[in-house]
């Protein structure tokens, strides 16, 4: 067993001070300031400062260098505020895929900043996606990977409902758990496909 194969995690407060970026279109989201029960602080800007209060469930790991969350940008304007948020009003972003200790560490990534998108996958192995679970660029629940298929990725919803192709350049990451996509759920039509 390598070093790699290993999870690895870094606890929320070795990373005041580290930027924090969302995944959903490269978005800055300033830098770690502050650390809540279930939230961080992010300021950005140097004259006019804004403060994001992101929920620690949206986390999708730490690089070294960032901290990365999946965060669309309707989100982003949400969790720009003065003051915190009550414990309660941040719990429903904690979802099923999310680790039990996302309160206290986050897990530790290769690094996103120095990769081409274009030239490196963001599943190192894409059988490995099979039966998991996918979401949106919106955090909405998408379906199940059924099969891999040359350059797509093949999602049914429960019961089979609807399926769709997923190109896998659509594909932003994978925590182990579950896939994220870089599209919100609303643009997964163009994807549709017939039923058998």
């Amino acid at each position: 067993m390598t070093d790699d194969d290993v999870t690895r995690y870094v606890d929320w407060d070795e990373l005041k001070g580290k930027e924090a970026r969302s995944t959903q279109g490269d978005i800055d989201l300033g830098e770690v300031q502050e650390l809540g029960r279930n939230f961080i602080v992010t300021q950005k800007g140097r004259v006019s400062k804004e403060r994001f209060y992101i929920p620690k469930y949206l986390a999708e790991g730490y690089d070294g260098h960032t901290v990365y969350f999946g965060v669309t940008r309707e989100q982003m304007q949400r969790f720009s505020r003065e003051a915190p948020p009550a414990y309660e009003e941040y719990a429903q972003y904690r979802v099923a895929h999310v680790p039990p200790d996302i309160e206290t560490k986050v897990h530790v990534i290769k690094s996103r900043r120095t990769v081409d998108p274009a030239r490196e996958s963001p599943v190192l192995d894409w059988n490995s996606i099979v039966h998991k679970n996918v979401r949106a660029a919106d955090g909405e629940p998408v379906g199940n990977v059924v099969g891999v298929l040359g350059d797509a990725i093949h999602v049914e919803t429960q019961g089979s409902r609807s399926q769709f192709l997923i190109p896998k350049e659509r594909v932003r990451g994978f925590d182990g758990a579950e896939v994220r996509l870089d599209a919100p759920v609303s643009d997964l039509g163009q994807y549709a496909r017939a039923g058998p």
